[in-house]
């Protein structure tokens, strides 16, 4: 369970380089086969943002004593900018050591995130378990509410979803990715620009 880079064959980019292999993050060792990857992208303020999954143990995401089930930012080194949140909403802990990667929590499944161009909004699609698929805004030290809550929630402190539908209809949809309209050249209908897919 490792985040790591590696370097493309100059002659053939989609081959590593044998032996480049550069572990950047080692994460917890994992009980379950699912909610475990998730996207990586690097935002405008150049750092590296992971997705990661609480490995279907609903509680990681609240704990602030591992990084399962949250956001984590890093520089692309794998070190830990000294900016990250150090609180988070209905969490008393604060996070030490490796755990300071952390940058938003309460997600169970956020394998899709991405940024909109020229704004650095970033909005976080996470998997529900058997009600809600949630488009979240991401913000640094949020607390998304599972497993407190799946969807919009009444718990004060709780990040509401933008955005969120029921997994149940149509049949059993989930949430598998989404994508900012902002290109260069204009392609499709000017009242589609910015907007979320």
């Amino acid at each position: 369970n490792r985040l790591s880079r590696f370097t493309a064959d100059i002659s053939n980019q989609d081959v590593a380089v044998a032996g480049s292999e550069v572990a950047i993050l080692d994460f917890e060792n994992l009980g379950v086969t699912q909610h475990n990857g998730g996207a990586i992208h690097f935002g405008p303020d150049g750092k590296l943002y992971v997705g990661v999954g609480d490995n279907n143990v609903p509680a990681n995401s609240q704990s602030v004593a591992n990084r399962l089930g949250k956001i984590l930012r890093i520089n692309s080194d794998g070190t830990i900018p000294p900016d990250n949140p150090t609180s988070f909403p209905n969490v008393a802990a604060t996070p030490t050591g490796l755990n300071t990667a952390i940058w938003a929590v309460g997600l169970r499944n956020p394998y899709t995130f991405n940024f909109q161009p020229g704004t650095g909004r970033i909005y976080i699609n996470d998997v529900g378990e058997g009600s809600w698929e949630e488009v979240n805004n991401g913000t640094a030290g949020a607390n998304y509410g599972w497993s407190t809550c799946e969807g919009s929630c009444g718990t004060a402190g709780m990040t509401n979803p933008v955005y969120q539908y029921t997994s149940s209809i149509p049949e059993d949809c989930a949430i598998a990715g989404g994508a900012f309209y902002n290109p260069p050249n204009v392609m499709f209908p000017a009242s589609y620009v910015g907007k979320y897919f």
